[in-house]
């Protein structure tokens, strides 16, 4: 049994057994590497359409806050032409306001020629007067 020979087939066998049982191990790793590369295939073209629908989606809310941005402009500019002309307005009831408007008021309110010589410095013909034309019938 010392024979060198039938030591070397044994050897032989064992390593064919051994190489044999290592080409099985490679041959299952190389197929779930296969699967896992296809795992991750399958990831990266869902997180690219994931992408590629979030990049829409953010032109269409860009071009949404530029259409609203351009409302805001135009209502901005409204608003300061609205506040010029009011302010306008204003200026111009400023100027207007006649000289006797508050004689007015006191005449409307049942004010007497007397009252509007004493309160108002007028002469006994301007409180006449006012009172003829914006009193009452039952002032006269």
């Amino acid at each position: 049994m010392n024979n060198p020979l039938i030591i070397a087939l044994v050897v032989e066998g064992v390593t064919i057994v051994i190489m044999f049982i290592v080409l099985l191990w490679l041959a299952r790793t190389q197929l779930k590497l296969k699967r896992d590369c296809q795992v991750l295939k399958d990831t990266v073209q869902a997180n690219s359409n994931d992408i590629s629908g979030l990049c829409s989606a953010a032109l269409t809310v860009d071009s949404r806050i530029a259409a609203v941005d351009s409302l805001i402009a135009a209502t901005g500019g409204q608003i300061d032409t609205l506040a010029a002309k009011l302010a306008e307005v204003e200026q111009i009831e400023q100027q207007s306001t006649h000289p006797y408007s508050g004689d007015i008021r006191k005449v409307r309110s049942g004010a007497s020629v007397n009252e509007l010589m004493r309160n108002s410095g007028l002469s006994h013909d301007e409180a006449a007067l006012l009172i003829r034309l914006h009193g009452s019938n039952t002032q006269l």
